[in-house]
């Protein structure tokens, strides 16, 4: 009887012992293979990378201080150049009102000339296809903010200042001019769907559709649906429903 039970109870330790060695192996060794996936599972997480490390890219040299700038007012978000003009400014995105430097300088002080800015319809980093950047039209004799932009009404002055330069912290943005036109008074952000070609299309479509002698469209400059551009938006004296604006293609960027 006694040589009986123990056979059981071996018997019984025997299959303990293999199940457990089962168990062991699917655990530490089976499990793990099934959770890892496929090889080509993973092939569309990885990225491709060169057999040579590439040299370090040279740093851009950005010739403004935004630091800086930014101490005084971080609302600074860039700084727009237009060669041989006035335009020499610092750009500004008020974070709580989309009018706010309309009547307030760059650094935030009450002003009647405001100061150029975008607004949040906008990326402050420029990256949007059509980013609207707004001053004003300053009167005869006062030659500050979007004053000079109503100078493109002349072509030979189109021609001879077509280049425009946006600087943010980690970049600079070269522009060409390819419009300067009379445009009515919507909210271009919001107008158009930048998100579809379609919408960016239309926009573009809509400059060419303005009809005004004070028109001018630079020759050879091409711009599509794929490029991103600028447009300078300021207003015309006794057009209260009317907008002056001046498009530019982005043609390099560092």
């Amino acid at each position: 009887m006694g040589d009986r039970i123990r056979k059981i109870l071996m018997g019984v330790f025997s299959l303990i012992a293999v199940l457990c060695g089962a168990y062991l192996i699917w655990y530490y060794i089976w499990m793990p293979r099934e959770n890892m996936g496929t090889a080509e599972e993973y092939e569309e997480y990885k990225i491709e990378s060169n057999e040579e490390t590439p040299e370090a890219a040279e740093p851009v040299e950005i010739p403004i201080d935004f630091a800086s700038l930014q101490a005084r007012n971080p609302e600074v978000c860039a700084w727009i150049r237009i060669e041989d003009t006035h335009i020499d400014y610092p750009i500004v995105q008020s974070r709580t009102d989309e009018e706010f430097y309309l009547e307030h300088s760059w650094e935030g002080n009450y002003s009647p000339a405001g100061a150029i800015f975008i607004q949040t319809y906008n990326a402050a980093d420029f990256t949007d296809y059509n980013t609207v950047i707004y001053g004003h039209r300053m009167g005869n004799g006062n030659e500050t903010m979007f004053h000079d932009v109503h100078n493109y009404m002349d072509m030979d002055y189109l021609k001879s200042h077509q280049n425009i330069t946006v600087y943010t912290r980690d970049h600079i943005r070269s522009y060409k001019v390819f419009a300067a036109v009379v445009y009515d008074d919507r909210l271009i952000p919001v107008s158009f769907d930048f998100s579809a070609e379609s919408g960016r299309q239309a926009f573009l479509d809509s400059l060419y559709a303005s009809e005004d002698v004070r028109n001018q469209f630079a020759e050879g400059v091409e711009v599509t649906p794929e490029d991103r551009i600028i447009t300078l938006s300021t207003c015309l004296e006794s057009e209260p429903h009317h907008r002056f604006l001046l498009g530019a293609v982005l043609v390099d960027e560092k």
